[in-house]
């Protein structure tokens, strides 16, 4: 008789996960020249698995821009979000052209570590279409824009999309991209990307503060998803709770993943109090408050950090709800409207 233990698949992929995690203690033992051959070989065979994972549920299809959102919350750093936020702290004014220098910046920055070096060498069409007299005026006097950023950039220019003033990343694009070069993909590289990802969303979220019309833009580049039946309370909250930018903000990576959110989002609607739930949502009003109360819990509970004003903005980045950002905060600090809060709290005691 076998009495050895089965591990399962979802196991492994947690132990794969702490290791690629950023700021995790895993590595604390690894000598630091080991570290980056283990946490590449980590990152691939998290991406085999995550992709036979889906292959597996889908029939056999990889949607590139699906697995994109399954290793972005592990590889979004969160002191980049946090960097951003100190970014905006210190500015005098926020105006669009400071969201677009912070942009340009930031796109340059990435692309000299070389994340774009395992691409095709652009053609001259696409050379001659990176504008200088576009580029110039939001970067500073002392940055030069050789032949060889600009040859970078018009690799990159493949796989984003430009629409306006809105600039973002094509998940399924650089999905392929990165897949294809999974093997020569170092673990900075893929930070790289992540960190790219994260604030060309911030700077669309904030250029969408100042001007609600390019809201439209975002939305038809990455539709939001929309409330469709009785079940919708669950299928929104979890949508946004399982935002890549908000999970990478929980307090524990290892144990709040997608699949803890999941969860939680079925017990807490099949106790008690689901029927409560259900019945608001009946009110319009009250679509954009149930997810933002629900939020507020497990900021309370500890499974998101005590900054509600963080949470509501990353919010922001990826769902539209249709209330101020500052509103949308207050609604997570609502204890008379959260007659479950206790629940949340035990719960996540008990079941963590």
């Amino acid at each position: 008789m076998n009495n050895k233990n089965n591990i399962t698949i979802e196991q492994i992929i947690d132990a794969l996960s702490a290791i690629i995690a950023p700021n995790n203690h895993v590595m604390d033992a690894i000598p630091a020249s080991q570290q980056e051959l283990l946490q590449k070989s980590a990152l691939i065979s998290l991406s085999i698995l995550k992709t036979s994972e889906m292959v597996s549920n889908s029939g056999g299809q990889i949607d590139h821009n699906e697995l994109y959102n399954k290793l972005s919350p592990l590889l979004t750093d969160p002191a980049i979000i946090e960097s951003y936020n100190r970014w905006k702290d210190d500015l005098y004014s926020m105006t669009p052209n400071m969201l677009k220098r912070k942009r340009m910046q930031v796109i340059l920055d990435v692309l000299k570590r070389g994340i774009m070096k395992h691409d095709d060498k652009p053609y001259n069409d696409e050379f001659d279409n990176i504008r200088e007299d576009n580029i110039k005026p939001l970067i500073s006097c002392e940055e030069k824009l050789s032949d060889d950023i600009k040859k970078e950039l018009a690799k990159l220019k493949r796989y984003l999309i430009i629409d306006g003033d809105i600039i973002m990343i094509d998940r399924q694009k650089f999905g392929k991209y990165a897949m294809k070069h999974i093997k020569e993909f170092s673990y900075e590289d893929a930070r790289s990307l992540f960190e790219l990802d994260a604030i060309l969303d911030f700077v669309n979220t904030d250029l969408t503060a100042i001007n609600p019309k390019l809201q439209a833009i975002i939305n038809k580049h990455r539709p939001q998803p929309k409330p469709l039946n009785d079940f919708a309370p669950g299928i929104i909250t979890k949508q946004i709770l399982k935002l890549p930018n908000v999970l990478a903000l929980v307090t524990d990576r290892q144990k709040y993943t997608a699949e803890w959110i999941d969860k939680f989002v079925d017990d807490l609607l099949a106790s008690e109090y689901g029927d409560g739930i259900a019945k608001d949502w009946q009110n319009i009003r009250k679509r954009d408050k149930i997810p933002a109360l629900i939020a507020g819990t497990l900021v309370k509970a500890g499974v998101f950090p005590d900054n509600k004003a963080l949470l509501a903005r990353t919010i922001r980045k990826g769902y539209d709800f249709h209330v101020s950002t500052n509103s949308y905060s207050a609604y997570m600090c609502k204890t008379e409207e959260q007659p479950y809060l206790d629940w949340v709290l035990d719960y996540v005691k008990n079941i963590s």
